[in-house]
């Protein structure tokens, strides 16, 4: 019998991965050269006032996370059973009350936020105007920022990641455009830097909605909505990544009031710098481990627990392998960071002192991803509580260990970062085997159940017919061995033949050895699921069995078969994601 293999799960990854690496990368690439310009342009002290403003805009942004992500969680899983109108709906009031919020945030905050800079931030401090002028203006824009995150989310589960990241590109241009025409031409100082910011979002959002104006679109916003109706499931679906954004807020205001009373405001800045790795740490996981919510959120919704597995482990392999890589560099070369963000404009005893710092928390890297990585399965696969308290933990560990350290000096501060990672992987490890041991059908470290509701058929063939005959063999008796009604084998096996047949004969141009299906059967008390996924061009079966129909009255006896599936099945369904066609039919199972 033909195994499962890794081939398109990898495809879809790689699609969605160099999609939303791209973007993370151009809208770190944004932030860190906004960085540059205004601590280049305007001085060092910038860059901390941008670094002050992180916890507020933390508190707020964890807000469209909530909406956002949680949003896109539940309708990947919608999606992944064939349920658009809930996905649909899910969509609206997500992105309804993301915007309505938005904008209460973006009219009260502006006139809050000279308070709100002083509470983290003292008055007398020489950052504080520069903190409050940049604050004020990106808060008004808020309302953009927080309902383009939800659109570019929910654009992302609907497989047009290249579109987000087409958006983030555009979007980070403006800014950098934006950003020298504001500051260097019309002198408007950081709050020029701001209003680049805002512009940006703006733009981002606009080029987001071209996708609701696409034949690949299968989301509908419905205006009737109501915004209560499955708000719930939305907020648990996002807690722990929200919950994670709003401590991040917390733990950073903390982080800097331990660090600025330690080591002062030179202090300050290299905890800047550090803060502009965790976001190339954020880059990583953005781009890649992100593909468990929409990618993994489909398979869990399929029930596709081996793809899920498949998916997991090469999101592991990625995101070790490419931190371990950053970490060399910065144990290397740790005087990069400080040469891009006028370090040249400090005094020479911080500058010596700058390199130290970074080495220690660059350790920090590759544990905090890798718990970060497995507490976004947690939540896919239904362990809620652990992940909330992974996101807890993650950071509430971070301060506390920063704090105890600190009290040995300000050099000693900094590995308070890698135990607090070391010490919360270590946990994590602990807690998936004592699962494991309770419940031996989880794996060890992911938790992925390895059996789920009913028997299953999982198995991936090369687009060529004597692979098809064979997968046709082994569905045939797959079902027979499940005691399957002779008819009902004899249905399930002539439509998976037509689909394939078909796939091979209008999918796939060249090369067919070289193209990949996965067939995935799963056996319920009273209907039969079938999932053919392939990696040709787009071809939709419905549509064709339409276009068939429409022609003339005369049979079509080579497209015969085709027609057939329609009649036979109970449902059939069809969508092209992450370059790959997707049939999902279903049928009653027969006594």
């Amino acid at each position: 019998m033909n195994k499962r293999n890794g081939y398109l799960i990898s495809k879809a990854l790689h699609t969605f991965m160099w999609a939303s690496i791209l973007s993370s990368v151009a809208q770190l690439l944004s932030t860190m050269i906004d960085a540059i310009v205004v601590s280049n342009l305007i001085g060092p002290d910038a860059i901390s006032a941008v670094n002050v403003s992180v916890p507020v805009l933390s508190l707020v942004s964890c807000l469209g996370i909530l909406l956002g992500v949680g949003g896109s969680i539940v309708a990947a899983k919608a999606m992944g059973l064939r349920n658009m109108e809930e996905a649909n709906r899910v969509f609206s009031v997500s992105l309804k009350v993301t915007l309505i919020f938005g904008l209460l945030i973006s009219v009260v905050g502006y006139w809050l936020t000279p308070g709100i800079v002083g509470l983290v931030c003292p008055t007398e401090s020489r950052i504080y105007p520069l903190a409050a002028s940049y604050l004020q203006i990106i808060i008004t824009g808020m309302v953009f920022m927080l309902g383009g995150f939800t659109l570019q989310s929910f654009v992302k589960t609907d497989g047009n990641p290249k579109l987000v990241m087409r958006a983030v590109v555009i979007g980070c241009i403006v800014n950098l455009v934006f950003d020298i025409i504001f500051i260097q031409v019309f002198d408007m100082g950081i709050a020029g830097s701001a209003w680049a910011s805002v512009l940006s979002y703006i733009v981002a959002s606009a080029v987001c909605l071209l996708h609701f104006r696409m034949p690949c679109c299968s989301l509908r916003f419905q205006l009737h909505a109501k915004i209560t109706t499955g708000l719930g499931a939305i907020a648990k679906e996002g807690a722990p990544l929200s919950v994670n954004s709003l401590l991040l807020g917390v733990c950073t205001y903390f982080i800097n009031t331990i660090v600025l009373h330690v080591a002062g405001d030179d202090g300050m800045y290299v905890w800047s710098l550090c803060l502009q790795l965790f976001a190339i740490m954020q880059l990583v996981l953005g781009g890649i481990s992100t593909s468990i919510y929409a990618i993994g959120g489909l398979l869990a919704g399929e029930r596709d627990m081996d793809g899920l597995s498949i998916l997991t482990r090469r999101v592991l392999l990625y995101v070790c392998s490419v931190l371990a890589f950053i970490v060399i560099v910065m144990l290397a070369f740790p005087e990069v960071l400080p040469s891009l963000f006028g370090g040249s404009q400090l005094s020479n005893h911080a500058t010596m002192n700058v390199a130290t710092p970074i080495r220690i928390y660059a350790l920090l890297l590759v544990p905090y991803a890798i718990v970060a990585v497995l507490r976004s399965l947690y939540q896919i696969i239904g362990f809620r509580s652990m992940s909330l308290i992974l996101s807890i933990t993650q950071l509430v560990a971070m301060v506390i260990c920063v704090w105890l350290l600190a009290f040995e000096g300000p050099n000693m501060l900094w590995w308070g970062f890698p135990v607090s990672g070391l010490i919360l992987l270590i946990a994590t490890m602990l807690f998936s085997w004592q699962k494991h041991r309770q419940q031996p059908q989880l794996s060890l470290m992911t938790l992925i159940p390895q059996t789920i509701g009913g028997k299953s058929l999982n198995i991936s063939i090369r687009l060529i017919r004597g692979d098809v005959i064979n997968a046709l063999n082994d569905i045939k008796s797959f079902l027979k061995e499940c005691q399957v009604a002779e008819s009902t084998v004899f249905t399930v096996r002539l439509c998976c033949e037509e689909l394939l047949n078909n796939i091979i004969d209008y999918a796939v141009e060249k090369y067919p050895e070289k193209h990949f299906a996965d067939i995935y059967i799963r056996l319920g008390d009273s209907q039969i699921s079938v999932l053919l996924k392939d990696d040709g061009r787009p071809f939709n079966p419905i549509f064709k069995n339409k276009e068939l129909r429409e022609k003339n009255s005369d049979i079509d006896y080579e497209h015969l078969g085709l027609l057939l599936v329609t009649g036979e099945s109970s449902s059939i369904n069809y969508k092209y994601m992450y370059d790959q066609n997707m049939v999902f039919l279903t049928f009653q199972r027969t006594k």
